[in-house]
């Protein structure tokens, strides 16, 4: 093969990132698949190549004959003694054959075909190997085509997506605008790698704000948590394990020109740079930012109700409840937000008696929890809760009496908790059932 060939098939592997062993492989598999086309057989043959030269050879044993039927197998003396002058037929000696000279036309335009597809398939899995390891990394490329389910993003290489889901409802780009995305996901295909980018990700906003902010990039202040609704708004919880550094200073900059920045690579979308704290109450309370929250109370579940001023309560829930959707996702937990009016209806309710109540009246370490008491079922435990009775410590202190006064329970309820604390508590005092006899005995007629 004449060494033109070889330096236009390794110009387009440098063009390309095809290694030259990788191109080897290539034109080998293809002197094979043609060599197959010339002869019709499958027999062993080597190829070898010398770089130097930049020449390919095969190399096959052939069997020395008068006249030769099968020229993949045999070979004419009178040619047998111009490799081997001592060769004599029924010899079997090495042949080395230029391909060129020896493939038909056929056979040459098989090789051709095989080297083409080869080199594609070969760079569709460079490029999926290159992109594969960019996963959640950053991108710039170009809008090449535009359609209403996608934008089609020039990469170089090959060609990424960006779906409509994945972009934001603020942005619009036009032919050969300059794009910035992370790659989402990369999927191999037929036509060759799919690349699926994101601009609508929290990951994305989390690449930006370790581009933007030093700080970020170098570990000195750490993301805890991103949520966002495009085109709407994102809160980002940031904290840092130094005492001299702010970190939601570090984040905003002097005058907010770090997070501007990135306000303007999302068109405008809202961004709340919040501290993170694991006390759920100031979390929650920094997390309604812009809003600002009077008080916060926890309940027994696990959530947390927020109390505003009636002018900040619109802000607190944002357009169509995002600020508050995004203030729960962003800590984990349900949030609740009230008015002061709503809240001062709440604690009329009978209902809320048991919220209330533990603001003041938790259980305190030691204490064993209702719950832990056989034979008390859950609606008895939440009457008791909303008559101020929270552990079996304070349950013990009560009577009958007591107990009746409590809303929902009647005397055979009463009656039915103190057995059950008589059977399943054991006291220190042995005088309890006297003290209880004595209590009974003192009920009026």
């Amino acid at each position: 093969m004449s060494g033109n060939f070889f330096e236009a098939l390794h110009q387009i592997a440098t063009e390309k990132g095809i290694t030259r062993e990788m191109i080897e492989e290539i034109v080998q598999s293809a002197m094979l698949s043609a060599y197959k086309k010339q002869y019709g057989i499958t027999k062993p043959v080597d190829i070898t190549f010398d770089r130097e030269k930049n020449t390919v050879k095969i190399i096959s044993r052939k069997m020395v004959v008068r006249v030769p039927k099968n020229y993949a197998e045999e070979i004419s003396l009178e040619e047998a003694q111009k490799i081997k002058p001592d060769a004599k037929f029924g010899d079997e000696i090495i042949v080395e054959e230029n391909p060129l000279e020896t493939f038909g036309r056929i056979a040459a335009q098989t090789a051709k075909q095989v080297i083409l597809q080869k080199i594609k398939e070969a760079e569709k899995n460079i490029v999926y190997d290159e992109y594969k390891d960019k996963v959640n990394e950053l991108i710039n490329g170009y809008v090449q085509r535009k359609t209403k389910e996608a934008l089609y993003i020039d990469l170089g290489k090959t060609e990424g997506i960006i779906p409509a889901r994945e972009q934001s409802p603020l942005e619009h780009y036009k032919i050969g605008d300059r794009v910035k995305a992370i790659v989402l996901n990369v999927q191999k295909n037929s036509k060759g790698p799919s690349v699926v980018l994101s601009r609508a990700n929290p990951k994305f906003v989390e690449k930006l704000f370790e581009m933007e902010i030093p700080e970020i990039y170098d570990g000195i202040v750490k993301i805890v948590n991103i949520v966002r609704e495009p085109g709407l708004r994102t809160k980002v919880a940031v904290t840092s394990d130094r005492d001299d550094i702010d970190s939601v200073g570090a984040c905003v900059g002097m005058k907010g020109v770090r997070i501007q920045s990135i306000v303007r690579e999302l068109e405008g979308e809202k961004i709340d740079v919040i501290e993170y704290s694991p006390n759920k109450k100031v979390m929650a309370s920094n997390a309604l930012t812009p809003a600002k929250v009077k008080e916060i109370i926890e309940t027994r579940d696990g959530g947390i109700i927020a109390v505003v001023d009636n002018d900040q309560y619109r802000l607190a829930i944002g357009k169509n409840g995002h600020n508050a959707r995004l203030a729960a996702k962003l800590c984990g937990f349900n949030i609740d937000i009230k008015t002061e009016d709503q809240y001062r209806e709440f604690l009329s309710s009978s209902e809320s008696r048991a919220l209330v109540e533990q603001l003041f009246a938790t259980t305190s370490e030691g204490e064993t929890p209702l719950e832990e008491l056989p034979g008390l079922d859950a609606r008895t435990i939440t009457l008791l809760e909303a008559g101020g009775i929270f552990s079996v410590e304070d349950l013990v202190e009560k009577s009958v009496e007591d107990l009746m006064n409590i809303d929902g329970i009647g005397e055979k309820t009463a009656q039915k908790i103190i057995n059950i604390i008589q059977e399943y508590v054991d006291f220190e005092d042995e005088d309890y059932e006297d003290e209880q006899e004595g209590k009974q005995e003192d009920k009026p007629e």
